[in-house]
């Protein structure tokens, strides 16, 4: 950013009201964009953040105190938090569009030459950016479908990377039974299909559909289809409103990659497109998935497996460059399946994000706390002395016995116990998402160690604070 910029923070989620409504402790999630507060290492750069309720001074001080030269003191006073007191189940950006008061005082208040940055681009964002005269960081939203499920596909063939088959989009039941019957004939192979709604994140719009394709060939057309309808009404999908999504975004069926446990693991690539269009690859991590069909991102690890990072970036490298032509800016993320083979590793892509995501800010934390780089060559975070960082992250630790525990006394007891994160030796816990841990017991946490085995045990030893 350039030299006396404003950075206006809205860190929404968009998402329809039913869905935001069943996200437990969605007011902590605008927790996770506070790295965003490094804008303030330029003295003459301020910053405004929105949040739906209050951020308390632990959550923020967590970040501040990341920050390299300075006291957290010395931060705020370039930082305005703005809360809007609103718990309602609606995107943080409608929330701020349906205040025109305090438009107006976000618009006199941030100078020329100001940026928005959210979560992720939608209408609503560039509404809002028009409103108050802002530049917007990220995609344009009329390129948004290009990181939809069925978007990702088309791209993933357009670039010649390797990927699941894959229906066409489909907005009913009919039509996905047609596409399905269409795919798995015509690639006798596939055993196995998911359904993803097109435009969920998360996972929680992913579901197996619980119907060998084998024996199910074999069928009349009738039975087959009569078989298709049945499995689909009985999905279980983790969102229950799902047919609803389906109807207002679509949806599709893609070929489920198989393998033995141990086998199979998700590695992502984060990138980021300058506005001039120059595509970078930043970091890749491993993903960990668990929820009821092991599709739920919960958190990640850094880095990624040495015995196909580098295949991994060569992927996103050709993906960022073909982004970038068509348009797209900002934060884009690549999500692949990687399966141990007896000649190796075997890769697929699998999605496309073109908005911030699970692996970004504990990246973004993890490098400004330590004040590593990443070294493209190797794959690895390291300190200007040449040390490789480590770090095990996630959003959705809960602990029963962390209900009721304040932000300042977790902060304490993580202090006492020598767990929270140590700037002279590098390693340590840095929480998140604290606003979340006295309701629902819930805690976001970067967990930095000296290797995988000492960052994991550190999020072990994590857990059992009381």
């Amino acid at each position: 950013m350039a030299h006396g910029q404003d950075l206006l923070l809205v860190p929404s989620t968009n998402a329809s009201p039913s869905t935001l409504a069943s996200i437990a402790g969605l007011d902590s999630w605008p927790e996770r964009h506070l790295i965003e507060l490094r804008h303030l290492q330029h003295p003459e750069h301020r910053m405004v953040v929105v949040t739906p309720v209050a951020i308390s001074d632990a959550c923020l001080d967590a970040v501040l105190q990341l920050l390299p030269a300075a006291p957290p003191h010395w931060w705020r006073q370039r930082l305005q938090c703005i809360n809007l007191n609103d718990h309602s189940p609606i995107s943080l950006t409608n929330k701020l569009l349906a205040r025109p008061r305090l438009l107006e005082f976000l618009a006199a208040l941030l100078r020329p030459g100001s940026v928005l940055a959210c979560y992720a681009v939608s209408d609503e964002e560039l509404i809002l950016a028009q409103r108050l005269g802002l530049a917007l960081e990220g995609t344009p939203a009329e390129l948004a479908e290009l990181g939809s499920k069925a978007g990702s596909a088309e791209v993933f063939k357009a670039t010649g990377l390797p990927h699941p088959c894959t229906t066409p989009l489909c907005h009913s039941i009919e039509a996905l039974i047609d596409a399905i019957d269409e795919l798995a004939l015509r690639h006798n192979v596939i055993d196995r299909l998911m359904v993803k709604l097109n435009r969920m994140a998360g996972g929680r719009g992913n579901a197996p559909l619980a119907l060998a394709l084998g024996p199910w060939r074999q069928q009349r057309a009738s039975t087959r289809r009569s078989q298709l309808q049945q499995a689909l009404e009985q999905l279980a999908m983790p969102l229950p409103h799902w047919e609803a999504e389906l109807q207002r975004n679509g949806v599709i069926a893609q070929e489920l990659i198989c393998a033995p446990t141990g086998a199979l693991s998700s590695p992502s690539v984060q990138l980021w497109i300058t506005p001039s269009g120059e595509s970078n690859i930043l970091s890749t991590h491993e993903q960990c998935l668990g929820g009821p069909h092991g599709q739920s991102f919960q958190g990640c690890c850094f880095p990624a497996r040495h015995g196909y990072s580098q295949e991994a970036i060569a992927m996103a490298e050709r993906l960022g460059a073909y982004l970038a032509q068509l348009g797209c800016r900002g934060p884009v993320l690549l999500d692949l399946l990687a399966r141990r083979e007896p000649q190796g590793w075997r890769l697929w892509a699998i999605e496309i994000n073109l908005r911030k995501g699970g692996t970004t800010h504990p990246f973004q934390l993890a490098a400004t706390a330590t004040g590593s780089v990443f070294d493209h060559s190797s794959g690895l975070l390291r300190t200007v002395d040449g040390d490789a960082v480590f770090y095990e992250a996630s959003d959705e630790l809960q602990q029963e016995h962390w209900r009721g525990l304040l932000p300042e006394q977790m902060v304490d007891a993580m202090v006492k116990q020598q767990l929270y994160f140590n700037s002279a030796t590098r390693r340590g816990c840095i929480p998140m998402r604290l606003g979340a841990l006295s309701e629902h017991g819930l805690l976001g946490a970067i967990c930095v160690g000296r290797s995988r085995r000492d960052a994991a045990r550190l999020m072990q030893q994590l857990q059992s604070v009381r």
